[in-house]
């Protein structure tokens, strides 16, 4: 198997096919807190998914169908909010980042300031260093 350049925050490379299966991971916690259960202790959340899993064996094909419908409207109501919110996002011209605290010190240093070591400052210095570099 081929490794590719990916690597997982610890500089450990994965395969494609690793990455996929961790964005298939990923989306299904997004499916678990989209049904409001993300606050739930894991042994009580693996014991409601271990009990759906009983559950779901019983059901006829028209119960199925009235469950995978529940589940079809709130997914359509999110992709709804996910397109409102886009779009707000598109007219302020705003851009989602995500960077390490590392990264992130180390713009500051690129811009000519010291990074605090307090990490919970690092985004304020940013944006002070920034406004600086603007005027």
């Amino acid at each position: 198997m081929k490794v590719m350049a990916n690597t997982n925050g610890n500089g450990n490379g994965h395969s494609h096919e690793q990455g996929l299966r961790v964005h298939h991971l990923a989306n299904l916690g997004g499916l678990i807190a989209l049904a409001g259960l993300d606050l739930e202790p894991p042994d009580y959340l693996l014991g409601a998914l271990l009990s759906v899993a009983q559950e779901t064996r019983r059901l006829s094909p028209s119960e199925r169908e009235r469950v995978a419908r529940l589940g079809r409207n709130k997914l359509d109501q999110r992709a709804t909010g996910k397109r409102a919110w886009k779009s707000w996002q598109r007219a302020q011209d705003l851009h989602g980042l995500t960077l390490s605290g590392a990264q992130v010190r180390d713009i500051i240093k690129a811009l000519g300031h010291q990074a605090p070591d307090d990490p919970t400052r690092l985004v304020l210095a940013l944006s002070e260093a920034l406004t600086e570099a603007r005027v």
